[in-house]
C-alpha cells in the first residue's frame, strides 16, 4: 500500500477520517489540517472521485530537514528525478505553505523549487517545462514547517472542493466541503423533507442532493489530470467510476427545497442545481423566510448571515431573535441545523441547542447548532 496525505479544511479532520476509512483507506495518523493514510490503487481512485470532505490528496515525494534556500535547492534538484515524474512538454505549478521556519516567504520558496526543477530538465534535455499556477498539467506542493520540507505531488492538480456545479455565486458562499460536512453531521437520510430557508447560491442544497442521490463528489469535476499521476491505471480508474456512477439514484420531487429573499441568489441556485442529475427536482423559491405561512415539519439546514455581513451587533441579535421565534412558531416538529457565526449567536436564537459543534468557515470559528423544535 502506498502512503498519501489528505488535506482537509481546519476542524474537519475527525469528520474526514471515517469517510476515508469507508472508502477503503487505512488511516495512519491524524495531523492538523490533514490525515496520513495508505491505500491500494483502486481505493485511492475512489477517494479522489468520491470523497466529499477532502480538499486535496498529496503523494509525498521527498522530506528532509531544511534550514536554508541553498539546501532546499540542492536537495530538490539532486534527490528527485523530475524528468521521470513528468514530461518537458507538460506545464507545472507549485503551491507552497511555510510556518515556523527559516523562511516566511512562500512565494520565494516556490521560486527556489521551480528553479531546481527547471535546472534539472535543462541538464537532462537542454529544455525547461513551462511554469504556471493557472491550470497546470502537474501541481506540486511544498510544505515547510519547523524547518522540515516536504515536496509532494497533488494527484488531482485541483482542489477537490470544486465539484463542477457552481456556475454562479453570491457574496460569501459556503465552501462545498464544509457544506458536505454540515449535511453529514445532520444525519439527514431523505426520510424527512429538507429546507434551506436562506439558500444563497444553493451549496447546502447541492451537497444534500448529491449525498441522497449518491452522486460522487467528482462527478462533474474536471479530473483529467489524474492520468498524469505515477503508475496511473486507466482501466482501474474507469472501472471505479462505473461502479460509483451506477449507484446514482433519482431525487424525489419536493424532497429538497430552498428559498432566499435575493432574486440573484435564487437565479444562481437554480442554475447551479440544474447542473446536477435530478437537480431540477429541487424546489427553489424567491421568498423571505419570515413570510412563510403554515407549519413546516422536517429538517432545516441553513447558513444565516454572520456579523461580518450585518451592520451592527444590535441588528445581528435582532435577526437571530427573529429566526429563533420563527422556528419555534412555524416549524414545530422539525429539527434545525443552523450554522451560526459564533457561540454567542447560538444564544440569540433563544432555543435550547441539543448539541453544538465548532466548524471552521475560512478564518471564522463558526458553530453548528442542532435544535429540536417541539
Amino acid at each position: 500500500m502506498q502512503r498519501y496525505f489528505a488535506v482537509v479544511a481546519g476542524s474537519l479532520e475527525k469528520h474526514a477520517r471515517p469517510e476515508l476509512e469507508a472508502l477503503g483507506a487505512k488511516v495512519l495518523a491524524e495531523q492538523p489540517r490533514g490525515l496520513d493514510f495508505a491505500a491500494e490503487a483502486k481505493d485511492l481512485y475512489r477517494i479522489l472521485y468520491a470523497s466529499r470532505l477532502i480538499q486535496r490528496v498529496l503523494l509525498p515525494l521527498l522530506s528532509f530537514d531544511c534550514h536554508s534556500y541553498k539546501y532546499l535547492y540542492r536537495r530538490a534538484k539532486q534527490d528527485l528525478n523530475w524528468p521521470k515524474l513528468f514530461a518537458v512538454e507538460q506545464s507545472f505549478g507549485i503551491i507552497c505553505n511555510v510556518s515556523d521556519s527559516f523562511t516566511r516567504h512562500s512565494l520565494y520558496s516556490s521560486q527556489i523549487l521551480k528553479d531546481a526543477i527547471c535546472d534539472s530538465f535543462r541538464e537532462y534535455c537542454a529544455q525547461r517545462p513551462t511554469y504556471t499556477n493557472k491550470n497546470p498539467d502537474i501541481l506540486f506542493n511544498l510544505h515547510i514547517h519547523r524547518n522540515k520540507a516536504t515536496i509532494s505531488l497533488d494527484l488531482l492538480g485541483i482542489s477537490m472542493h470544486k465539484r463542477g456545479y457552481r456556475k454562479q455565486s453570491v457574496e460569501a458562499p459556503l465552501q462545498e466541503t464544509l457544506a458536505a460536512a454540515i449535511v453529514k453531521l445532520s444525519n439527514w437520510d431523505g426520510q424527512s423533507k429538507l429546507w434551506d430557508l436562506m439558500c444563497g447560491s444553493g451549496t447546502l442544497l447541492a451537497e444534500a442532493a448529491m449525498l441522497y442521490c449518491r452522486i460522487p463528489a467528482g462527478y462533474l469535476r474536471d479530473n483529467h489530470r489524474v492520468e498524469f499521476m505515477p503508475n496511473f491505471e486507466r482501466r482501474l480508474w474507469e472501472q471505479m467510476k462505473c461502479e460509483e456512477d451506477s449507484q446514482i439514484r433519482e431525487l424525489p420531487v419536493g424532497l429538497i427545497q430552498g428559498s432566499d429573499i435575493n432574486p440573484q441568489a435564487v437565479k444562481a441556485a437554480r442554475e447551479n442545481l440544474n447542473s446536477l442529475p435530478s437537480g431540477k427536482n429541487i424546489d427553489i423559491k424567491q421568498q423571505n423566510w419570515e413570510d412563510f405561512e403554515g407549519n413546516y415539519s422536517g429538517t432545516i439546514i441553513s447558513n444565516p448571515p454572520y456579523g461580518v455581513r450585518l451592520d451592527s451587533r444590535h441588528e445581528i441579535n435582532k435577526f437571530y431573535n427573529a429566526l429563533g421565534d420563527f422556528l419555534k412558531q412555524k416549524c414545530k416538529g422539525s429539527t434545525a441545523y443552523i450554522l451560526c457565526g459564533n457561540k454567542d449567536l447560538v444564544k440569540e436564537l433563544r432555543l435550547r441547542a441539543h448539541w453544538k459543534k465548532t466548524l471552521k468557515n475560512a478564518d471564522l470559528d463558526t458553530v453548528l447548532a442542532k435544535i429540536m423544535i417541539r
